[in-house]
């Protein structure tokens, strides 16, 4: 795999083409319709979330890009938050079918097929047992 390239107006063409191949390659659209998502406005939704992906990016929020003038969305920061906030998607669900989508499709195959497969979760849980019963005298 090849390392991230730093974002900058150079080489902002090539992480939009690479974010581009990975929502084509791992079908995030679909996954985000199968989640709620739907549109309700002018805005193509691909513009987007593609932008939300490419804003990983820069050293700057979104909020900062504007008030620098440097910011390449094609849309407002009302639409921005709207999406973002936006009741009927479900992001937990998006989150964990696109992780699955990637470990399956992607990742399962980097090891052997006699090896067992095992998915680690790192959610603590609360132990009752493991209180403290030494009694006081």
């Amino acid at each position: 795999m090849s390392s991230l390239p730093s974002f900058d107006t150079e080489n902002e063409p090539k992480i939009a083409r690479s974010v581009e191949k990975f929502f084509k390659d791992y079908k995030v659209m679909e996954l985000l319709r199968r989640c709620g998502l739907r549109k309700s406005k002018g805005i193509p939704l691909w513009s987007i979330l593609s932008y939300i992906f490419s804003n990983v990016f820069p050293d700057r929020s979104m909020y900062m890009q504007q008030k620098s003038g440097k910011c390449t969305a094609g849309f407002s920061k009302n639409t921005y938050y709207r999406f973002m906030r936006n009741p009927h998607i479900n992001w937990l669900r998006f989150t964990i079918l696109l992780a699955e989508r990637i470990v399956n499709g992607h990742l399962k195959d980097l090891t052997s097929d006699q090896r067992p497969n095992r998915f680690i979760t790192l959610v603590l849980e609360e132990r009752s047992e493991c209180h403290r019963d030494d009694p006081e005298d």
